[in-house]
């Protein structure tokens, strides 16, 4: 880090280097670092398209802070920072990524990454990340909550909320504000970080197929750490509240409500638009989201569980095989006959033949 000395102050001159392959992103990072405002410090840019530029300009220069893409050709984000952290350990990354996965932040975590930035990366998002690393060089790092605990938070909240169990989501953000209180933890700095765990939290929560959450993060308010811990904690019940009323006031998620109201309505015609209006979702998003957490389509899930049944009446021999499509929800024997078949191999008649055989 280079202390500048001008006419009336000392300024800390941060050299920043930017590597991502995507040119609008590269240039949209270096225009919002550039008209980045603070009082103390002023900015040296240096941009790279690539991993093998980067390299090259990381063992000729010491730059501060870093921010590099995960996905990019040749050497990825991850690696890069794990070929360079040893040699420039007082250089800060960054990572941006188009991708919320766990498996990314927890090996940025044991590389040292500052900060994970999910792209689209907005002014706010870039503001609030380089304020912090700035703080770095001027306050103790105790003074910091870790990404580990961060990311511990962030998981025990985002399965409450899910669950919409308030009483979790009181325990998990009590026993964490009991390691906050233990840190003198500078209050805009803290104010960052909660506004970042609620947006993480909200993009986490739609990700798994939720109604698509209001971003919130403009609710949170307070002038000192208790109060903003507080605020934290009546955005996450709000979330809850408002899941709930898109969910019909399911507690089980979305899937499995759809799961269930399936088995429950078996003999009945009910149709993917049918469970999609239940659960208050837009039918081509719970198609693909259905698809999605099961593996198989809703179509093709109703029809293993009708032909499970048909099996289990076929081997009772209580029902002629007329009663037990009619009982399915099936009209058309030919049409039940042709998908028992597909399903076992056999026809319902050589299916019970076969059981009288054995």
């Amino acid at each position: 880090m280079l202390i500048c000395k001008g006419e009336s102050a000392i300024s800390i001159t941060i050299k920043i280097l930017i590597i991502d392959d995507e040119p609008i992103v590269r240039k949209g990072i270096s225009y919002l670092l550039s008209h980045t405002e603070l009082d103390d410090v002023r900015f040296e840019i240096v941009e790279s398209d690539g991993s093998l530029i980067a390299n090259q300009l990381l063992n000729e220069q010491e730059f501060n802070i870093v921010f590099t893409d995960i996905k990019m050709p040749g050497m990825d984000g991850l690696t890069l920072i794990d070929k360079w952290r040893r040699k420039l350990p007082e250089t800060q990354w960054v990572i941006l990524s188009g991708y919320d996965n766990f498996h990314y932040a927890q090996k940025a975590i044991t590389l040292g990454v500052k900060e994970y930035i999910l792209k689209p990366i907005t002014k706010k998002n870039v503001q609030e990340t380089l304020e912090c690393l700035i703080d770095n060089y001027r306050k103790p790092s105790g003074n910091y909550l870790s990404m580990n605990e961060l990311e511990e938070i962030i998981i025990k909240l985002e399965a409450a909320v899910w669950t919409l169990n308030k009483e979790m989501v009181t325990t998990s953000i009590l026993h964490w504000s009991e390691k906050v209180m233990n840190k003198e933890i500078d209050v805009s700095y803290f104010f960052n970080t909660v506004h970042n765990l609620l947006q993480i939290l909200i993009q986490r929560l739609n990700n798994r197929g939720s109604i698509l959450l209001e971003d919130r993060v403009d609710s949170l308010t307070g002038n000192n750490v208790g109060v903003l811990i507080e605020s934290f904690q009546q955005a996450c019940i709000e979330l809850i509240e408002w899941i709930r009323i898109q969910r019909k006031g399911q507690v089980l998620d979305p899937i499995e409500f759809a799961k269930a109201y399936i088995l429950e309505n078996l003999t009945k015609k009910i149709s993917l638009d049918d469970v999609a209006k239940r659960l208050g979702l837009n039918s081509a998003y719970f198609s693909h989201l259905f698809k999605k957490e099961t593996g198989t389509t809703f179509v093709e899930y109703r029809m293993k569980l009708r032909m499970e049944k048909a099996m289990k009446l076929i081997d009772a021999g209580n029902m002629k095989i007329t009663e037990i499509a009619n009982s399915l929800g099936y009209e058309d024997l030919p049409h039940f006959t042709r998908t028992f078949k597909k399903y076992t191999g056999l026809s319902p008649s050589k299916y019970l033949s076969a059981l009288e055989i054995n």
